[in-house]
């Protein structure tokens, strides 16, 4: 019986560097080859739009990743990660790597916070150790910019804007005071480890779901694509080891989603490889063979570059000349 299994991967921080740097397995490379490309917006947003959530003032990250992980986002939530902020020159720069924490030392941070600003109906919840949220009492007028769109870069153009940018910009600096003070960085800077020296806010909004999707699988543990699930009344599981794993337990037909989890900035040549090995190649074999009727591949860095393949577009024998320095021209 022929296959009507669609398996969308989404592949967090598949940066256009790291296919630029990085030898690219066999598997991946045909996959590209056939496949029909298009282009969006960064992962966060694709996932809200996926779900049919409408933006905001932002895509609204928080509520639905703070659903994703046990809490109860009653009201206006923004995401409120710990960030190491880095000097250069006249200027700070957000740094590509997020501070190591373990969730205690995460929640005293947490705890100076909502001691600090409880008489201003704010409240910070440490849901991982580098996962943290802000609720508030009223919704401010706020836009803001996705962490991974500023990792490396000069904060200041992607720092809150909007008609209260200029009250959070000193809310900020006061984060930062307190942040400086507090003697869990003097033990992280004697340790040789980043300090907490700020936080990123970014991903408000409410809790305002789009049309039920029964239809849909979601395999992750990311926290935003396990919400939006729940949300949505989509069936949800962990992610599976492997696309073999996630094949024995695909049993029903129609749209899977599968959210691996996000590559680091300077991803090893080994965490590809794995890629390569337990998803790419065998997905790959799944549609010569007529398991899986289409694949598509979410390459999501600064946006995300989607692209399809049927079981048919491998008979299709034209290939485009690739330029040197891996396939970096494929998500330029």
């Amino acid at each position: 019986m022929k296959s009507e299994l669609h398996c969308q991967l989404l592949l967090p921080g598949f940066f256009r560097g790291i296919l630029a740097a990085s030898v690219v397995g066999p598997a991946l490379r045909t996959l590209l080859r056939h496949a029909q490309r298009e282009r969006a917006g960064d992962a966060a947003d694709w996932l809200c739009r996926t779900f049919d959530v409408q933006r905001q003032q932002d895509a609204p990250v928080a509520p639905f990743a703070a659903l994703g992980d046990g809490l109860q986002p009653d009201g206006y939530w923004l995401c409120a990660d710990p960030v190491s902020l880095v000097l250069h020159r006249d200027s700070f720069a957000l740094a590509e790597c997020t501070p190591a924490l373990r969730l205690e030392q995460a929640q005293q941070l947490v705890d100076t916070f909502n001691r600090h600003f409880a008489a201003d109906g704010m409240r910070f919840h440490a849901a991982d150790a580098r996962r943290w949220y802000l609720r508030l009492a009223q919704r401010p007028d706020l836009r803001t910019h996705p962490l991974a769109q500023v990792l490396g870069r000069d904060i200041q153009p992607y720092l809150p804007q909007g008609s209260d940018g200029l009250k959070w910009h000193g809310l900020l600096n006061e984060l930062q005071m307190l942040l400086h003070a507090h003697p869990l960085n003097a033990e992280l800077e004697q340790e040789g480890a980043m300090p907490v020296n700020s936080v990123w806010l970014w991903g408000g909004g409410e809790l305002a779901a789009g049309a039920p999707q029964p239809g849909l699988s979601v395999w992750a543990d990311d926290a935003l694509a396990r919400g939006l699930a729940l949300a949505h009344q989509s069936r949800l599981a962990a992610l599976p080891s492997s696309a073999q794993d996630w094949l024995q337990q695909a049993h029903d037909a129609g749209e899977h989603l599968v959210v691996q989890r996000s590559l680091a900035p300077n991803a090893p040549q080994q965490e590809l490889d794995r890629l390569e090995n337990d998803w790419f190649a065998p997905l790959l074999d799944m549609l010569r063979k007529g398991n899986v009727a289409r694949l598509t591949l979410h390459l999501a860095g600064e946006t995300v570059n989607s692209f399809t393949v049927t079981r048919a577009d491998l008979w299709k024998f034209w290939h485009r000349v690739r330029p040197p320095g891996g396939l970096s021209w494929l998500v330029s």
